[in-house]
């Protein structure tokens, strides 16, 4: 009986973290741990959103909803790496 509650509890264990990844990272987080290939990201986090791109970013789009959850107030921006002079900016 020992031995069916020990694998019944390790099972379950199992279940809970694999169903609950962890938090994504949001706005310069992101940004660090961002593999994209196009080094574009949303910043600005619900429901209070105040996105803004950090130096060497240009500002690509805005949105109350982009990239998740609606802004009660202020907005999310999607921000891409400054392409070099004379190179195409990333596609978003």
């Amino acid at each position: 009986m020992k031995f069916t509650s020990i694998i019944f509890a390790l099972s379950i264990a199992t279940g809970i973290a694999f169903a609950n990844p962890a938090p994504q990272p949001k706005g310069a987080a992101a940004l660090a741990a961002a593999a994209a290939p196009s080094d574009c990201y949303w910043d600005g986090t619900a429901p209070f959103c105040a996105g803004s791109c950090p130096e060497g970013y240009t500002e690509e789009n805005r949105s109350s909803v982009g990239g998740g959850a609606a802004c009660w107030t202020g907005y999310k921006v999607y921000c891409c790496k400054e392409a070099p002079a004379g190179e195409p900016q990333p596609a978003q």
